[in-house]
C-alpha cells in the first residue's frame, strides 16, 4: 500500500525535479565525508585573559604574545597571562591597536590615547590637540622607526623625535577616518580609510584604485604582491600586481560581506575573519570555519600568526582561539557518525570504513548504513572487529559474536554466536580458526564448525582477553587481566610483572616491523624482544601510562593511545632513548585526550583513525606533517628576589634581557629565588626546564616543570644563574643567564683583617700594660693592706693603752674624792671610769663599731673629763632625728682623739670656760656627717704651746685615724672623709672644727 501510494504521487512529477532531488540527496549523503571538527584551544578570562572581547594582537621581540581587549592588555608566554589595566598605567582599558616595535618595545592604542611600554612601565604619549577626542584604531612602524598612528577622526599621525604630529603631506581634509595600516616591503604605507585606500609615505600620498568605493577595514599582503583588503559591507577585494581585481562576497561563498580582519599566513593562505566565522582562501577555494567545524565561538574580530606559525583568532566575547591546524581532525555525530564513542574501525573490500560503537551498533563512516539490534546485531555495544579473508566482517559485542556479509547480519547458531559472552578481541590464525577473547577466557571457532571454550589453560585462569596476536605458525599471545599468556604448541605460559611487565593488566598487543612484541598496560608500555622485557614510561602522570591502543603506520612508526592523548615514536629510537617520542594533545588538534581500548585503524590510503572520548580522530600523514618543526623555546629570567623582596638592580630583568652589569647581593640576603619562563605559545603546558648555578652546581640539575629555582645560604663569591627550556621532543633552547656577586661579610674584607690585626696588637699591648698595672696595683694594695694592718694594730694598742695622763688623772680624782669622804662622787667617778675602760677594751677587739656605741663611749669620756674640770668646759651631743646611729658603722675610737684635742689643746689652756659640741646630721647627698667644734684658743696658739706636752698621744691618735680612713677609701672598703682640725675664722671667735663624713647604708 505504502509503495503503491508513493508510486501514484510521483507519476505527475517532472523528471527534472527527480534528478535534482536525487543529486541533492547524494550531496547530503557525501557531506559527512568532508565535514569535520578541527582542533581549537580557547583562552578566556577564566584562563587569565584580561577580558573576552579581543580587538588586536601582536608579538614582541622577546616572543611574548599580546592581546588587546576592551578590558586591558594581556601578555602571554604560552602558559600564563600578565594583565595591564588602569592600575598599571593604561589611561583607557579599551585597547584597539597593538604594535610590537623593532626596538623590543610595545605600542598600544587605548581609546584616544597612545601608550608606550618599555618592558617595565606604561607611558602615555600625548597626541596633538586636534586628536584628543578621537580613537586610535591602527598602528604601524616605518622603515626608519617612525611610528604611524591611525585615528578615527584625526587622520594619520606620526611619531618623530618623541613628538606626535600629523603625517607629512597627509590629506587631512579628505582622509579623517583611518581603519587599518600595513607597512609594505618597499617601506611605503598602505592606509585603509572609511572612504578608500591610500599608499605613500614621506610626504607623498596617492589613492589606490578600487573596483568600487569601499570602506576598508583590514589589509594584508600576499606572497605574490597581491593586496587583500577587507571591507565593511562589500566583502573581500584582491588587488594583484597584474590583472583585474579579485572579488569575494557572500554570493561566492564568503560567510559575510562585513570583513573584520584578513591575514596571509606563511603558506600564502588567506584567512578572512567575520562575525559569522572564518573563511580560508587556499588555491582559489573558500573553506569555512565556524562552530560547526569545532570553533568554540565564530564571532571573530582579529587574526594573527605568531613566529612559530600558529594561528590565533580573537573573538568578540569568547576570548582568543588558537587553531591547531588540520593535522588531526575529529568526526562526531554532527558529521554523520552514529556515535562519538568508536570502539573499533575496519575497512571492507570496497574501501568503506565500518565503525563499531559503544551503544549505537555498527555504522558506515559515510552514514549510508547502520546496523543495530533491530537488524540482528546481538548488542549495540561493540568492542572489536575483524575483516575476514572473504571481506566479510566480524564484530564482538557485549552479547556475543556477529557476522556481517554485504551489510547483512548472517545467522549463527547459539554455540558459534557465543551468546551471553562479552567478546573483547578477535583473531584469525593461519589455519583459519577464529579466536575470540572474552571476559571469561577464550573461545575458538574452528573451520569445521567446532567451538571450544577455555576459561583456563594448563591451570592458568584466562580473564579479560582484550587482545590476541599471532607470533608465528604455532604461537599466539593473549593480553589478559593477569599478564601475558603465550600459547605455543598447545602449551600455555604466563608472563607477569615478575618477568618484567609494566603491569599485569594488559590491554593491547602489536608487533613492529622487526617482530618485537609491544604491550600496552595500565601502567606503561612493555616491549618483548628475544625473551627479554623492557619497560618504558611514556610520561610522569598516570594517564600517559594507561596505554589502551597500539597502532603501526605506513612508515613502521608506532602510535600509543592513552588517557592523556597520543604518543608517536620510532620503536628503535624509543628503546635507545625513552624520551624519543612525540606527545599529541589538544594543542595539536585532539578534542579529547582519552583513547578507547584497541580503537586504532589504518585505512588503505595510510590514514590513521583513533577512537577517543570526543569522537573519531583522523590523521593523514601524507597530507599534513605530524607537527611543524618549531625552534626550541626561548627562556627569559623574569625576576630575582631574596626573602620576597626584589634584589636591587634586578628590575632590569623582565622582557628577556638581563641587566648590563652583574648584580651585587649582600651576604645577609644570600637566600635567592629566581623566576623564569619560556616562550612556547603552542605547548606552554609541556615545557620543561633545566637550571644550574655556575660557581655552585657542577652540572645541570634534572629537568623540571617548575618555573622557579631557589638557593639558600650561598657563600660569598661570583655566580651565574643559567636556565634553559626544552620542547616536547626534548630539544633544548638557548640558556638565559644572569651574573651576580654575593659580597663577602665585613669579617672577610681586607679592612676587617687589618682592623683585626691592629686590634690584636692593641689587645696584646693593652694586656701587657694591664698585667703590668695589675702587678703594680697588686703590690700597692699589698703595701696598703700591710699599712692598714699596722695602723689597725697601732689603733688597737692605742685604744688598749689609752692616754696614761688621762688614766693617772682619773685615778687621782677618785682618790681625791675618797680623801674628802665624798663617797658619792668617788663612786660615780669610779663607775664611769670602769665603763669607759671596759668599752675601750671591747673596741680594741674589732675594727668597726656602730655610731651609737662610739657616741656612748665618747659621752663617758666627756662625762669623766667634765667631773674633773667642772668649771672649765661644757659639752653637748646633738643627734638629728633622721639619723639611725645603730645602722651607721664607724671605725672604733675614731672620734675620741678629736674630742681630746679640743679639750686639752683648745679649751684647757684658756682662762675661762669653754664648750665642745658634737653634732650628728644627714647631708643632702644622704651621708652621715659628724661635726666636732670647740670655742678654744684655736689651732695657731695651740701649735705654739703644744710641744712636749701630753698632746703627743692625741696627735698620734689623730694621725692614725686619718691614715686608716685614707687606706679604707683607697681599698674601696669604706668612703670615710675627714676635714680638719681647722681654725674657725668667724669674727670675734676662735676655736677648731673637725668634720667626719660617713657612708650611710641603704
Amino acid at each position: 500500500m505504502v509503495n503503491a501510494a508513493g508510486s501514484d504521487r510521483s507519476q505527475g512529477r517532472d523528471p527534472g525535479f527527480a534528478i535534482v532531488l536525487c543529486s541533492a540527496l547524494l550531496l547530503l549523503a557525501t557531506l559527512p565525508l568532508h565535514a569535520q571538527q578541527f582542533g581549537f584551544t580557547q583562552f578566556a578570562p577564566r584562563d587569565g585573559l584580561a577580558q573576552s572581547q579581543v580587538r588586536c594582537m601582536a608579538q614582541d621581540k622577546a616572543g611574548y604574545l599580546w592581546f588587546g581587549t576592551l578590558g586591558g592588555a594581556s601578555r602571554f608566554d604560552g602558559l600564563d597571562f600578565i594583565n595591564f589595566g588602569l592600575r598599571d598605567g593604561l589611561p583607557d582599558p579599551q585597547v584597539n591597536a597593538l604594535l610590537a616595535a623593532s626596538d623590543g618595545t610595545v605600542w598600544l592604542g587605548c581609546g584616544s590615547f597612545l601608550v608606550h611600554f618599555d618592558g617595565h612601565d606604561m607611558r602615555n604619549v600625548p597626541l596633538p590637540a586636534q586628536a584628543t577626542e578621537v580613537r586610535v584604531l591602527a598602528l604601524a612602524e616605518g622603515p626608519s622607526g617612525t611610528i604611524y598612528v591611525g585615528t578615527d577622526g584625526a587622520g594619520l599621525l606620526e611619531l618623530k623625535g618623541g613628538r606626535v604630529s600629523p603625517a607629512d603631506g597627509w590629506p587631512s581634509d579628505t582622509a579623517q577616518n583611518v581603519r587599518s595600516l600595513l607597512t609594505l616591503p618597499d617601506g611605503n604605507l598602505l592606509v585603509g580609510l572609511r572612504n578608500g585606500l591610500l599608499r605613500g609615505g614621506i610626504g607623498s600620498w596617492s589613492a589606490v584604485p578600487l573596483p568600487f568605493p569601499a570602506s576598508i577595514s583590514s589589509l594584508a599582503l600576499g606572497r605574490d604582491g597581491t593586496i587583500w583588503a577587507g571591507t565593511f559591507g562589500d566583502g573581500l577585494i584582491g588587488l594583484p600586481r597584474n590583472g583585474p581585481p579579485l572579488l569575494y562576497d557572500e554570493t561566492k561563498g564568503l560567510l559575510q560581506n562585513n570583513v573584520r580582519a584578513v591575514l596571509v599566513d606563511r603558506r600564502d593562505r588567506l584567512w578572512v575573519g567575520t562575525k559569522f566565522g572564518i573563511d580560508l582562501l587556499d588555491e582559489g577555494r573558500l573553506r569555512a570555519y565556524t562552530v560547526h567545524q569545532g570553533m568554540p565561538n565564530d564571532n571573530v574580530w582579529c587574526l594573527f600568526e605568531d613566529d612559530g606559525g600558529s594561528l590565533w583568532f580573537g573573538t568578540d566575547g569568547a576570548g582568543v582561539l588558537r587553531y591547531a591546524g588540520a593535522s588531526y581532525v575529529t568526526y562526531t555525530v554532527t558529521e554523520g557518525l552514529c556515535s562519538d564513542l568508536v570502539m573499533t574501525a575496519l575497512s571492507d573490500k570496497a574501501g568503506d570504513i565500518w565503525l563499531g560503537t559503544y551503544g549505537n551498533g555498527v555504522c558506515r563512516m559515510d552514514g549510508m548504513a547502520q546496523i543495530t539490534t533491530l537488524d540482528g546485531l546481538p548488542n549495540n555495544t561493540v568492542w572489536c572487529g575483524l575483516v575476514d579473508a572473504d571481506s566479510s566482517l566480524w564484530f564482538g559485542t557485549s552479547d556475543g559474536l556477529c557476522h556481517i556479509v554485504n551489510g547483512i547480519v548472517m545467522p549463527l547458531d547459539r554455540m558459534q554466536a557465543l551468546t551471553g559472552q562479552r567478546v573483547l578481541s578477535l583473531y584469525r590464525n593461519p589455519s583459519g580458526d577464529l579466536w575470540c577473547g572474552t571476559r571469561d577466557g577464550i573461545s575458538v571457532l574452528f573451520r569445521d564448525g567446532r567451538v571450544e571454550h577455555h576459561g583456563e589453560m594448563d591451570g592458568m585462569a584466562l580473564r579479560g582477553v582484550r587482545s590476541i596476536k599471532g607470533g608465528g605458525a604455532d604461537t599466539i599471545w593473549l593480553a589478559t587481566d593477569m599478564g601475558i599468556v603465550k600459547i605455543e604448541e598447545g602449551k600455555a605460559k604466563r608472563f607477569t610483572t615478575m618477568d618484567g611487565l609494566s603491569h599485569n593488566t594488559v590491554f593491547c598487543l602489536l608487533a613492529d616491523a622487526k617482530g618485537r612484541l609491544w604491550m600496552g598496560t595500565s601502567n606503561g608500555l612493555t616491549c618483548h624482544d628475544q625473551g627479554r622485557f623492557t619497560k618504558i614510561d611514556l610520561g610522569m602522570d598516570f594517564g600517559s601510562n594507561y596505554v589502551g591502543l597500539l597502532l603501526r603506520d605506513g612508515e613502521n612508526n608506532l602510535w600509543a593511545g592513552t588517557n592523556n592523548g597520543l604518543f608517536h615514536f620510532n620503536p628503535d629510537s624509543l628503546l635507545a632513548d625513552p624520551s624519543a617520542k612525540e606527545h599529541i594533545t589538544e594543542e595539536d588538534g585532539l578534542r579529547g585526550l582519552e583513547c578507547n581500548l584497541n580503537a586504532g585503524f589504518m585505512d588503505r590510503q595510510g590514514r590513521l583513525f583513533f577512537g577517543t572520548n570526543a569522537g573519531l580522530v583522523m590523521h593523514d600523514p601524507q597530507r599534513s606533517p605530524l607537527r611543524a618543526k618549531l625552534a626550541p623555546p626561548v627562556t627569559h629570567i623574569t625576576g630575582i628576589s631574596s626573602f620576597l623582596e626584589p634584589i636591587a638592580g634586578s628590575d632590569s630583568i623582565g622582557i628577556g634581557t638581563g641587566p648590563v652589569l652583574p648584580l651585587e647581593v649582600g651576604y645577609r640576603r644570600n637566600h635567592l629565588l629566581f623566576t623564569y619562563t619560556a616562550i612556547a605559545l603552542a605547548y606552554g603546558r609541556h615545557v620543561r626546564f633545566q637550571y644550574r648555578l655556575a660557581g655552585f652546581d657542577t652540572d645541570w640539575l634534572p629537568p623540571t616543570e617548575a618555573r622557579f629555582a631557589s638557593y639558600s645560604n650561598l657563600p660569598q663569591g661570583a655566580y651565574t644563574f643559567e636556565v634553559r627550556a626544552a620542547d616536547r621532543q626534548g630539544n633544548w633552547g638557548p640558556a638565559a643567564e644572569v651574573a651576580f656577586t654575593i659580597t663577602p661579610p665585613f669579617w672577610l674584607r681586607w679592612w676587617f683583617f687589618a682592623l683585626c690585626a691592629a686590634s690584636i696588637a692593641g689587645i696584646l699591648l693593652a694586656t701587657a700594660r694591664y698585667r703590668s698595672l695589675r702587678r703594680r696595683r697588686k703590690e700597692k694594695t699589698r703595701h696598703l693592706i700591710l699599712r692598714s694592718r699596722m695602723l689597725q694594730l697601732e689603733q688597737q694598742a692605742l685604744n688598749a693603752n689609752m692616754n696614761r695622763h688621762f688614766i693617772f688623772n682619773a685615778l687621782n680624782s677618785i682618790q681625791y674624792s675618797i680623801n674628802r669622804q665624798d663617797k658619792a662622787m668617788a663612786n660615780k667617778y669610779l663607775t664611769s671610769f670602769a665603763k669607759l675602760i671596759r668599752k675601750n677594751l671591747d673596741a680594741s677587739q674589732s675594727d668597726t663599731t656602730s655610731l651609737a656605741e662610739e657616741l656612748d663611749r665618747l659621752e663617758l669620756y666627756l662625762e669623766l673629763e667634765h667631773m674633773r674640770f667642772k668649771d672649765k668646759f661644757r659639752y653637748a651631743i646633738n643627734m638629728a632625728p633622721d639619723v639611725d646611729p645603730h645602722a651607721v658603722k664607724i671605725p672604733a675610737m675614731m672620734l675620741q682623739p678629736y674630742v681630746e684635742n679640743s679639750i686639752w689643746h683648745g679649751i684647757l689652756p684658756m682662762a675661762h670656760a669653754g664648750r665642745v659640741d658634737i653634732t650628728v646630721e644627714r647631708t643632702a647627698e644622704g651621708r652621715t656627717r659628724i661635726r666636732i667644734t670647740d670655742d678654744g684658743i684655736g689651732i695657731e696658739r695651740s701649735v705654739d704651746g703644744k710641744a712636749g706636752r701630753i698632746g703627743d698621744h692625741i696627735s698620734r691618735g689623730i694621725e692614725i685615724t686619718k691614715g686608716r680612713a685614707e687606706i679604707l677609701r683607697k681599698l674601696n672598703l669604706a668612703d670615710i672623709r675627714i676635714q680638719g682640725p681647722e681654725q674657725l675664722s668667724e669674727p670675734g671667735k676662735a676655736g677648731t672644727q673637725v668634720i667626719v663624713d660617713l657612708p650611710t647604708p641603704v
